[in-house]
């Protein structure tokens, strides 16, 4: 006995034999096109198969340029960089070297020209010098004192005057055998005799420890202009005659007997590096007795 279909079922298996057919069919009709585009050409006698796939692949392929070409323009700007950053740290420890060798040249330049002014001054006073470098300064309640490094062995003395390219530095005030001690003129124990180079008036220069030198014992009815050269008298038996010394600078009326006079030094006591210690002059350092 046959088992009895509904017209539900059958419609179902009808739907069902249709889907099954026509995903038979496509395959079918996919490859009958494709065999049909093998032997049909376009207008310019390309096969219609491969403008198919050439339109197909043209996306994908700009894309994947596109992509690789980033990444390539990524990866060369970065090892540029690197580049360029070692460039620049090669190029800044240069700079730092010239900039090293540039100063240490300025130096030397400088240090030739005070050293040059030095050797003038004594070509043009037949002067017996002796070169000395500053070695130390004395704290700041002594700040009118240096230390050079020339000494007895060197022929220094107490009292050798003391001096540089610019004019009158000081005095030896102390000795021993390597080294020596001066006061220089802006030291509030310093004086020196001195006279104005325009008229030939005598006076006397006094330290007080500022930047600028007292001038005393110039007659209130002797004329005296501002910007006129001082320089030393030699009367002090010290000093030697017609060295510079600075320039007035202001002039005041003082007391009823003498003006005072404020005199700028030539010398620039603060950058003070190298002098020129006269020999011959001074006195010899006193022996110590030696205990017996």
């Amino acid at each position: 006995m046959r088992p009895v279909t509904s017209d539900s079922d059958r419609v179902i298996n009808s739907k069902a034999n249709r889907e099954r057919g026509m995903w038979v069919l496509l395959p079918l009709l996919v490859l009958h096109v494709a065999l049909l585009s093998l032997e049909v050409r376009d207008s310019s006698g390309t096969m219609l198969i491969k403008s198919w796939v050439l339109a197909i692949q043209s996306p994908m392929l700009s894309a994947s340029e596109a992509v690789s070409g980033g990444i390539g323009g990524v990866w060369r700007n970065y090892v540029w960089l690197v580049g360029a950053r070692r460039e620049n740290q090669a190029l800044r420890e240069r700079t730092s070297r010239l900039s090293l060798l540039n100063r240490a040249y300025e130096q030397s330049r400088l240090e030739n020209d005070r050293l040059r002014r030095l050797l003038a001054m004594r070509d043009a006073g037949g002067l017996t010098l002796v070169g000395a470098d500053i070695t130390a300064r004395t704290p700041d309640f002594l700040s009118n004192m240096v230390y050079v490094n020339r000494g007895e062995r060197d022929g220094v003395r107490l009292d050798a005057p003391v001096l540089s390219g610019d004019g009158i530095v000081g005095r030896v005030v102390l000795v021993t055998a390597n080294q020596s001690q001066v006061q220089l003129l802006t030291n509030p124990d310093a004086s020196i005799g001195a006279m104005l180079d325009g008229s030939r008036t005598p006076g006397v220069l006094i330290g007080d420890g500022n930047p600028l030198l007292t001038m005393r014992y110039v007659s209130s009815v002797q004329p005296v202009e501002v910007g006129e050269l001082v320089v030393s008298s030699g009367l002090d038996g010290i000093f030697p005659k017609g060295i510079v010394i600075g320039t007035v600078v202001s002039v005041d009326k003082g007391n009823d007997v003498f003006k005072e006079i404020k005199v700028q030094p030539m010398m620039d006591f603060i950058h003070l590096e190298e002098v020129a210690i006269l020999l011959g002059g001074g006195t010899p350092r006193e022996e110590i007795p030696q205990a017996n």
